[in-house]
Order: C-alpha cells, then sequence, then structure tokens
C-alpha cells in the first residue's frame, strides 16, 4: 500500500451513467472472471411440513416470492449456481460500495452513498468478499460473509467497509474468531484489482465451506447430547414471535428443551446448549444461525412462520448443513398469531420418518 491522495467523482459518473441507462452490472464490468465452483445439479430433501400448513399462508417475505418458496419446498434434483469471482480494475471503494464508472457493488450495509470519495490510500489486490446482505442481516454475514472468506486466501487480503466492521463485534467477532478469518477495516480507498463475488449458490464447495465452518465451530464443547432446543425471540429482532411464544417455552421446557436467548449468550454459551442437540426450535431469522451452525448432520431444525410471511431462506443452508429442515405456519391476523405446540411436535415426528 501507498499513499496517493486526491478525489475521485467516480461515484458521481456512475450515478449519472445510471440516471442515462448506461449503468453495467459488476459481471459486465469485470475485467476477469473467474468459476471457482461451476453450476451443477443436486438433489434436495424437501422442506418437511403437515398437510394443510401452506393453506394459512396469506403472503411471502418482501424479498421472495411464491415461486422462490415453492422451489426452496420442493424435492429433486436441482440445479445451484456457480460460485463466481469477478476482479474490477480501477475500482474506488467509498462509502461501502465499490465503484467503476459504470457500476458498482454495495458492501456497506445502509450508509448513504457520497458523490465524491476523497481517496487516501490505494490498494494493488484487495478482496472484497461481502454482499449488500451480509451488512444488513446477521445471518447473511455469518453463513454467507464466512463462507466466502474462506475463498479469499486464493485471491489476496480481505479487506471489509471500515463502519461495517464497526459492527462486526460480538457474537459476529466471535465466530470470525473460530472460522479464522481476519480483514483490514478501511474506507475511501483506490483499488487497482478488487475481487467480488457471486456466491449465492448452494453447490457442494459452498456447502463444503459451511461444513467447515460448522466443523470449527463445533469444536467447542456442549453439555448435553439427544435434547432439544427452543430458542426464544421474545424482545429482540424484528417482530415476528408469536403471541403464546412463552406458552410455548414452558410446555418445551416441560419436555426437556433447552430454553435459550441468544441476545443473553456468547457464542460459547449457545454452542454448548446446541452442539449435541437433536432438534431446534424457534421462529424464523438470523438468530436460528446459532443453532444450525452447532448441530450435526442429519439433526432437525423447526422454524416457525407467521402467516403473512413464508420465508425458507433458511432452507438453503440448511441443505449445505446436511440438516433436516421443517415449519410450521402460525394461525391470526397480523402481529397477533399462535402457533400450536402439537404441530411442531408433530413435524419433528415427520422429519424423522
Amino acid at each position: 500500500m501507498h499513499f496517493s491522495r486526491g478525489i475521485s467523482g467516480k461515484p458521481l459518473i456512475q450515478l449519472l451513467h445510471k440516471y442515462l441507462g448506461l449503468s453495467r452490472t459488476i459481471a459486465e464490468a469485470a475485467t476477469q472472471t473467474v468459476i471457482v465452483h461451476p453450476e451443477q445439479e443436486i438433489f434436495i430433501e424437501q422442506a418437511f411440513h403437515l398437510d394443510g400448513q401452506l393453506d394459512r399462508v396469506t403472503n411471502v417475505a418482501s424479498n421472495s416470492s411464491w415461486e422462490l418458496e415453492k422451489q426452496r419446498m420442493a424435492s429433486g434434483v436441482k440445479v445451484q449456481g456457480p460460485t463466481l469471482a469477478y476482479r474490477i480494475d480501477h475500482g474506488v471503494f467509498s462509502a461501502g460500495r465499490l465503484y467503476t464508472n459504470r457500476a458498482q457493488e454495495k458492501q456497506g450495509g445502509t450508509q448513504k452513498r457520497k458523490p465524491f470519495c476523497v481517496v487516501t490510500d490505494e490498494l494493488d489486490t484487495a478482496v472484497l468478499p461481502l454482499s449488500y446482505f451480509a451488512t444488513i442481516y446477521f445471518g447473511h454475514m455469518v453463513f454467507d460473509g464466512g463462507a466466502t472468506s474462506l475463498s479469499a486466501p486464493n485471491f489476496g487480503e480481505t479487506y471489509i467497509d471500515t463502519a461495517v466492521s464497526k459492527g462486526m463485534t460480538g457474537h459476529v467477532a466471535r465466530y470470525w474468531d473460530l472460522f479464522g478469518l481476519s480483514y483490514t477495516a478501511v474506507k475511501d480507498v483506490r483499488i487497482r484489482h478488487a475481487w467480488v463475488f457471486d456466491d449465492r449458490g448452494m453447490n457442494s464447495d459452498k456447502a463444503s465451506r459451511l461444513q467447515t465452518m460448522s466443523a470449527k465451530v463445533r469444536m467447542l464443547p456442549g453439555i448435553r447430547s439427544g435434547h432439544g432446543v427452543f430458542m426464544r425471540r421474545r424482545g429482540w429482532g424484528a417482530h415476528r414471535a408469536p403471541e403464546n411464544e412463552a406458552e410455548l417455552e414452558n410446555h418445551f421446557a416441560a419436555r426437556g428443551f433447552d430454553i435459550i436467548d441468544p441476545s443473553e449468550l456468547s457464542v460459547d454459551e449457545i454452542v454448548a446448549s446446541t452442539r449435541d442437540a437433536e432438534v431446534l426450535v424457534g421462529v424464523e431469522g438470523s438468530g436460528m444461525t446459532h443453532g444450525m451452525l452447532a448441530m450435526a448432520r442429519g439433526t432437525t431444525i423447526i422454524m416457525m412462520f407467521p402467516p403473512w410471511r413464508l420465508n425458507n431462506m433458511m432452507k438453503d443452508y440448511a441443505d449445505g448443513l446436511g440438516l433436516r429442515y421443517g415449519f410450521v405456519v402460525g394461525t391470526g391476523q397480523h402481529n397477533n398469531y399462535r402457533i400450536d405446540p402439537d404441530e411442531i411436535l408433530r413435524t419433528i415426528e415427520v422429519t424423522r420418518k
């Protein structure tokens, strides 16, 4: 690295090209594209659920669609997209965005773009391993950011936006430590050769990286085995917990489940409870990332859904980790819905047949 100060107008130039309809995708702007792993056909197990559950669904998550949800839930041989690395030359990384004159790649969370960048440093080669979703959602940061970062040594040193890195404390920092990952925080830099990734496809290479991450997490000790874990969501995250969650906790505690609240525990404490569990139950969301990474292949996770927000996004990661995935849809309207505990127990049995 050497200092190369000055003002870059690439953010403004890119914006003007966008308004003129001359934008390019990162794939189109790439000087070089490396196929880390090709497109692949893989057999996927179904998402287990009781008859009639889907009849309760009134809508899907805002970033999903009915077609996508049907694909996620169905069993069969499915095409998993490739893992691609794009080399972007002569870019500027500002406010978590990599800019060329006609393209941008967002990796800066909710930061607002700046029209100009006061460049203070210059990097020859930099790996930018995150996606926009990874800088917004904890689950994507751990699963996707972690998995892609495992490929970074093949391309260069890893860099993450300074503002994003400030939020990578607590649980994220501990996972990064367990994964053996490191990075340098930067902002407002010129990059001669930047590597960014399309790592969405759950091909065998990405699944292998997720399994490597899980193996590292599972090196931490557990305190029980063969039990169930109910993951509490009350009081944290987006409001999606059923109104009878306290009743559910009591119901499952009486049946020997551990009741845990990730917001109150360290990663090591969460892993201690979930590492050797046979089943994990909780509201769909990033919090379920914890148990999914800690549990062994062939064990079961059950997602609880509000009827207005079907979202089997975690099914992709469950497939990669070799977990059996089921779900239960609640009944009710608006923010007041209930989950039947007996339906959860019956769904658990369905996953084991």
